[in-house]
């Protein structure tokens, strides 16, 4: 049973959610599906060429070279566990992605970490969701691994985040009912950090994760806010595809910024990503 959507309009303006989500929208088009920018220069031609017979098209892309190995995040900006100096080997990174699942056992970059929502292929085109990880880490694998780097979700979501905004997703098993089982090779509901989601309860046993995106009927991932079009999540594959989110998952629904939430525009990196942990 998906949760019905609460009428928080007026108290989420008086808390100030439009200047947080302008904010986080910062400078992006909303009717340029990749988000490039225009002045953007371009790319030289010898020296792609140079480049290109160094590496293999699976290698780091050129826009992550410039990209601090210590923040974590593709894109060079974490956007949950802010402090370096707290949390040197996770991060929470915001993006999106179109190749789906994250509890897959080939999870793998797909389009050189060419993603998040600090990127300019911001749609997450071509990416799965190990593309959102700088190279030398990767999505967390759990609750377990998330435990060892952080005390809690916490600082998962930056203060004054407007509820219901951000989910961040790790690589976490379970069979059913929501309960985290590292024994498990399915990848039933898709669990993480945040403040977006089914609230997670000590029986689950999932540690320090917080927060689910659960379904019980197919085609849907279980949470009207986390789902288009009101946000990205998405976790189709047929009929009994709420018995595997976690293998599905993609976070592509509101390309171009074509969704809105509270009369603001909605992108598909928008409202989350991963967990990033250090190798």
């Amino acid at each position: 049973m998906r949760p019905s959507t609460p009428l928080l309009l007026v108290s989420l303006l008086a808390l100030g959610c439009s200047d947080w989500y302008l904010s986080r929208r910062k400078d992006r088009d909303p009717h340029t599906s990749t988000g490039l920018d225009s002045d953007e220069p371009e790319a030289d031609a010898d020296s792609d060429s140079d480049s290109d017979s160094d590496s293999d098209s699976d290698s780091d892309s050129d826009s992550d070279a410039d990209t601090d190995p210590a923040v974590g995040c593709a894109d060079g900006a974490r956007e949950g566990f802010q402090d370096l100096g707290t949390y040197p080997a996770i991060a929470a990174c915001a993006g999106a992605w179109e190749t789906g699942g994250i509890t897959r056992d080939d999870l793998a970059p797909t389009c050189g970490r060419a993603s998040g929502d600090d990127s300019s292929n911001r749609d997450g085109w071509g990416c799965s969701a190990a593309d959102l990880c700088a190279a030398g880490w990767h999505v967390c694998q759990g609750k377990t691994e998330v435990a060892a780097r952080a005390t809690s979700c916490g600082d998962a979501v930056p203060a004054g985040s407007p509820d219901k905004s951000l989910f961040f997703a790790v690589i976490q098993h379970s069979d059913s009912n929501s309960v985290c089982d590292d024994g498990a090779s399915n990848g039933n509901d898709v669990y993480g950090c945040g403040n977006l989601g089914t609230q997670l309860t000590a029986d689950k046993d999932c540690g320090v994760l917080n927060r689910v995106l659960a379904s019980m009927q197919p085609n849907t991932c279980g949470y009207n806010e986390a789902e288009p079009p009101l946000g990205p999540w998405e976790c189709d594959g047929g009929s009994d595809s709420h018995y595997h989110e976690g293998e599905l998952v993609t976070k592509k629904g509101c390309p171009s910024a074509s969704c809105s939430y509270d009369g603001y525009p909605v992108g598909s990196s928008d409202k989350g990503g991963v967990i990033c942990c250090r190798d």
